[in-house]
């Protein structure tokens, strides 16, 4: 019994002696472990030392309102004969595209060409008629001045040449007028555009007033807005618009007209804005979106390269005064097209955000992964 006793406490000794040594070590890499998170939180500041950042400074920008409108051609007309005729000729049909001067249509004029010819033959006769009249006047003067000729006579020379040179421009005159007439006979293009309607067929008789053609032209565009008369003021004061094309882009307008006047209905005042030549993507008929300028705004813009996309979450690396990073939450606005993104919410003016946020989420991560 004597033995099992003291062997019973020689292992219980040796228990608490192991249980000594367990928690001096346990003690011991509690103390290195609290040495490594003093130097692993450092690490941060270390980072962002070496982080390329930008201030967040605030901007000024014009402030918009959006309303939709509707396109239209500037240059849009339906065509009527001037004469009357039948027609014999149609060169072009509904969605042709036709280039400014090239014949429409032809109508049948004979007796329109026979009155030309006829007015044109007056002219010759009236050229003659002034040739042999100039020749007359000429030497009625020579015998004049030998004094061979009477006054009387010398004067009824000088009437007879005047007379011609009167029948003749009045012999032009009716050729100027029967070529008009005869033009009136075929119907061309006032300018590039596309055919919108046809309203007659070959072998149909046109008459003044009738309508024949009906087209456009895509040289020129205007869009037609209408918006409130709260805004109407505020539009006419600033005088600028811009026009939000199909692709994203928006382009100045280089003119706007407010009309003077409200619909009496709706309450709204109409407005024209000129879309700029070479804008791409517009038809006439259009739905498309115009920014009026109302007055000016604030806001903050950083690069897009430094937004990090988390799922459905967007946010930025902000480093502070210490050189500490931390990960901030932000709502986005408006992109443009310099590369440059609005932040409506997460930041404030003056805070420093990382330009490289895989660097700055490398450095976050390791400082997280130290103080653990």
């Amino acid at each position: 019994m004597t033995t099992f006793f003291y062997t019973m406490q020689s292992k219980r000794s040796s228990v608490q002696i192991g249980c000594c040594r367990s928690s001096a070590r346990r003690l011991l890499s509690a103390l290195l472990l609290a040495v490594a998170l003093c130097v692993v939180w450092a690490a941060p500041a270390l980072a962002g030392e070496k982080l390329t950042t930008q201030t967040v400074l605030l901007h000024k920008q014009p402030a918009e309102m959006v309303f939709a409108g509707t396109v239209e051609a500037v240059k849009q007309a339906t065509m009527s004969s001037q004469v009357s005729g039948q027609i014999v000729e149609i060169n072009f049909d509904v969605n042709d595209f036709v280039n400014k001067g090239q014949v429409l249509l032809r109508i049948k004029g004979d007796q329109r060409l026979a009155t030309l010819s006829l007015a044109q033959a007056g002219v010759e006769e009236a050229k003659a008629a002034l040739a042999q009249a100039n020749s007359e006047l000429a030497r009625s003067k020579q015998l004049y001045d030998k004094q061979m000729l009477t006054s009387a006579k010398m004067d009824a020379a000088t009437a007879a040449q005047l007379a011609a040179q009167a029948r003749l421009r009045a012999a032009q005159a009716q050729v100027a007028g029967a070529s008009d007439v005869v033009a009136d006979n075929v119907i061309r293009a006032p300018y590039s555009g596309y055919v919108l309607e046809r309203f007659v067929q070959v072998g149909e008789s046109a008459t003044p007033g009738k309508a024949i053609f009906s087209g456009m032209s895509l040289d020129e565009l205007r869009v037609l807005v209408a918006i409130p008369q709260t805004v109407a003021p505020l539009v006419r004061q600033r005088q600028q618009a811009r026009i939000l094309l199909p692709d994203g882009k928006g382009v100045l307008a280089t003119q706007m007209t407010l009309f003077p006047y409200a619909d009496k209905v709706a309450h709204t005042f109409a407005v024209r804005v000129a879309v700029p030549e070479g804008s791409k993507g517009l038809f006439p008929g259009m739905v498309v979106k115009v920014a009026f300028t109302v007055g000016e705004k604030e806001f903050l813009r950083i690069p897009v390269t430094a937004v990090v996309q988390r799922s459905e979450v967007s946010g930025l690396y902000v480093v502070d005064a210490e050189e500490r990073i931390h990960f901030r939450r932000v709502l986005l606005g408006h992109r443009d097209d310099e590369g440059q993104i609005e932040v409506l919410a997460g930041v404030v003016a003056g805070e420093r955000v990382a330009l490289d946020p895989l660097k700055a989420g490398v450095a976050l991560q390791a400082a997280g992964k130290g103080s653990h």
